[in-house]
């Protein structure tokens, strides 16, 4: 299956970047998968570097490939070993990190599997673009509630510890499959934060010189 890896940031995040995408690299090329970084938005509208995730995806899967990877550029690929082994269909993303993620809908877009069957996910999630573009999370957002109506009145499936809770199209997998979040981060908040030999940790949630150093931390946690 033809696969790539994606990312993009801004000039703020640049710093951080020099860090992260090394390793997005790494990972990608271990796996034989293509990698690619974009570091200016790919919609003219404000804020459009937010929208890399969905708009990428969009010009991605309509291209050759058959599966996309995203990942903010905020996440630090922490097991470069490890496969993203999920279903050769449909959308798989993590669940938010926090004690209110109580609905299934309630993901994180900080990354996700996409297979080429999303394609009219994405883009009724940017068509929804306007009606976001004054509001916090202008890509999580829409795309939350796209998710939302299309599970509403959906039953979860029997599943063992561990499985998304939607097995099929839509898959919403625990937080620690792409949205592990260290708990230094906020400590004592974290339901089920990072921990050493998951894929990835997201440093999230503070300033650039704060996640520099928690990059460094959790180098050493992870033993990198």
């Amino acid at each position: 299956m033809r696969t790539i890896l994606f990312t993009g940031y801004d000039a703020p995040y640049k710093p951080l970047a020099a860090l992260t995408v090394p390793l997005m690299y790494r990972y990608a090329e271990r796996h034989s998968y293509d990698c690619r970084v974009h570091t200016a938005p790919l919609i003219d509208v404000p804020n459009g570097i937010y929208w890399t995730g969905v708009c990428g995806a969009l010009e991605l899967l309509r291209d050759d490939y058959e599966r996309v990877i995203y990942l903010d550029v905020d996440q630090m690929i922490t097991n470069p070993e490890l496969p993203l082994d999920v279903a050769p269909i449909g959308f798989h993303a993590s669940k938010d990190w926090g004690a209110d993620a109580t609905e299934p809908w309630h993901f994180s877009m900080c990354g996700f599997v996409a297979h080429r069957d999303c394609i009219p996910l994405f883009e009724e999630c940017l068509a929804m673009e306007p009606a976001w573009r004054d509001k916090p999370f202008p890509e999580q957002g829409p795309m939350r509630d796209v998710i939302r109506r299309k599970t509403e009145g959906l039953k979860l499936v029997d599943r063992k510890p561990g499985e998304p809770e939607y097995s099929g199209f839509i898959n919403i997998h625990g937080p620690r499959f792409l949205n592990a979040v260290p708990d230094e981060v906020c400590p004592g908040k974290v339901v089920d934060p990072w921990r050493p030999g998951d894929f990835a940790a997201h440093l999230t949630m503070a300033s650039i010189e704060k996640r520099i150093e928690l990059f460094h931390e959790i180098k050493k946690q992870a033993g990198i």
